[in-house]
């Protein structure tokens, strides 16, 4: 009888371990999303929008998307050290399920803290251009957005 009892808690804990691991990666996935799903219409607007912008709405708008990816890149480095944290202590601490274990060894994301820290950098970099290409273009007729910035801020 004690033993079915130990084998019901284990069980009830792999199954808790399990729904609050879940859990964890769908808010990663909703952090991800939301990430995407707000960059892709900054990228439309700032390549498609045919009118001028002043440097002012332009400073103003770079600094609302900086905050919002740096809070969006922190709060997935955040999950993900949970997330990885959760998997490391659940092999250490429960030998008892070997396939489960193993399956949390290949799947391990360790390194997924850094590529937030690049992707997310990379996007506000690539933000950051076409907003001084828009920017540029109202400064001067250059070609080029950022030509027109430099010969302003140098000349």
């Amino acid at each position: 009888m004690k033993a079915l009892a130990e084998h019901e808690a284990r069980d009830k804990e792999l199954l808790e371990y399990l729904r609050v691991y879940v859990m964890i990666w769908q808010k990663i996935d909703f952090i991800w999303g939301m990430f995407i799903t707000s960059y892709i219409p900054l990228f439309g607007f700032l390549h498609f929008y045919p009118g001028e912008m002043g440097f002012a709405f332009a400073a103003l708008f770079a600094l609302a998307i900086a905050a919002f990816t740096y809070v969006n890149a922190q709060a997935l480095r955040q999950h993900y050290d949970i997330a990885v944290t959760m998997s490391r202590e659940f092999r250490r601490y429960n030998k008892g399920f070997p396939d489960l274990n193993g399956a949390l060894l290949r799947t391990a994301h360790d390194g997924r803290a850094r590529m937030v820290l690049f992707t997310h950098w990379f996007a506000f970099s690539g933000f950051l251009y076409l907003m001084g290409e828009r920017v540029g273009h109202s400064v001067c007729s250059e070609a080029s957005g950022w030509v027109c910035l430099w010969l302003a801020v140098m000349g």
